[in-house]
């Protein structure tokens, strides 16, 4: 039996040990849990603590910049829809005033000169002039302008084979060549102009030995760059002297040596016949004003030709092409 002192202390403990006892249990916690939470983190606790807290540091600051960046990305398009409005504003200014400067084709130079004499002028005059086609740069034409408020605009000439026809699809897209001499107007403002208004057609030929003949039609369109400037050409006056060469042409997208939509399945017609002139080949011509010029008639392919006013090998002397609107 334990007495005196010792007693004493083995008694305090004792009821320490039951008054912590009911503590925790009036409290509804176990003992053995509160003990366990009261044991010290170890190192590698700490350790894990730590960098769990510097991602979340990280997290943070990513989560901070992101939500910055998707800020400044909706300013520069805030910006970039503002600068593209200002620029279509700009561009419909800049086509107004251009489109008060320049008339859009020959036909609206003949009548604007037919209003400003008066009717007073009846000769025919042939010269180059700055058009502007609709929703295009200005550009400078040959314009035959005949008696009264009848202007031609000329979109393609060969006369001596000062100009080079054997060119790429981008330079026939563009044009060429010099409005005073032999030159082409383009595909894209030819484009331009036949969508914009319905035109008529008339090509003026020569031969070497002087004979001369004319073809007319009275639909003539060239579809835009998505559609490879498709040529629709239709209704030949029947008076016509030199005969409906056209009409195999019909339908046709536009084709060069580096771009080939022709017909025919053993080779680009540009390479094979064409002399390298771009045209609206099929399988492959009946006509060809872009082909290689050449000082005589002869017997080859490659030439200027209208089939059927003479056979396809014989080359013109000369061929212009000039359309009007309605």
């Amino acid at each position: 039996m334990v007495r005196g002192p010792k007693m004493a202390v083995l008694m305090v403990v004792v009821v320490a040990t039951v008054s912590m006892v009911r503590g925790s249990l009036a409290a509804g916690t176990n003992p053995s849990i509160a003990r366990t939470a009261s044991i010290p983190l170890t190192s590698a606790d700490t350790r894990q603590t730590a960098i769990e807290s510097t991602l979340q540091t990280i997290l943070s600051t990513m989560q901070e910049n992101h939500n910055q960046l998707q800020s400044s990305v909706r300013e520069v398009m805030r910006v970039a829809r503002r600068t593209q409005r200002e620029l279509t504003e700009l561009r419909e200014d800049t086509d107004l005033i251009l489109g008060q400067m320049y008339k859009p084709s020959c036909q609206e130079v003949a009548e604007d000169l037919h209003d400003g004499t008066r009717g007073r002028t009846n000769e025919a005059i042939v010269g180059v002039y700055t058009i502007k086609p609709p929703k295009y740069k200005p550009t400078q034409v040959r314009c035959e302008l005949g008696r009264g408020a009848v202007g031609w605009t000329v979109i393609l000439s060969r006369s001596n084979g000062r100009e080079r026809f054997n060119r790429t699809y981008r330079e026939y897209q563009e044009g060429f060549g010099d409005p005073s001499d032999e030159y082409y107007i383009g595909n894209e403002p030819l484009h331009r102009l036949t969508t914009w208004r319905s035109h008529q057609l008339r090509v003026v030929m020569e031969d070497f030995d002087g004979q001369k003949a004319w073809v007319q039609y009275k639909i003539f369109r060239v579809a835009g760059p998505e559609d490879n400037y498709q040529l629709t050409v239709d209704e030949f006056e029947a008076d016509s002297a030199a005969g409906d060469g056209l009409k195999i042409h019909n339908g046709m997208k536009f084709s060069t040596y580096d771009k080939d939509d022709d017909d025919n399945k053993d080779g680009n017609c540009s390479q094979l016949f064409g002399g390298g002139g771009g045209w609206w080949f099929t399988n492959c011509y009946h006509v060809l004003p872009t082909g290689r010029y050449r000082s005589v008639g002869g017997n080859e392919y490659g030439g200027l030709a209208w089939y059927p006013w003479r056979n396809v090998k014989h080359s013109l002397k000369a061929m212009t092409l000039l359309i009007r609107t309605h």
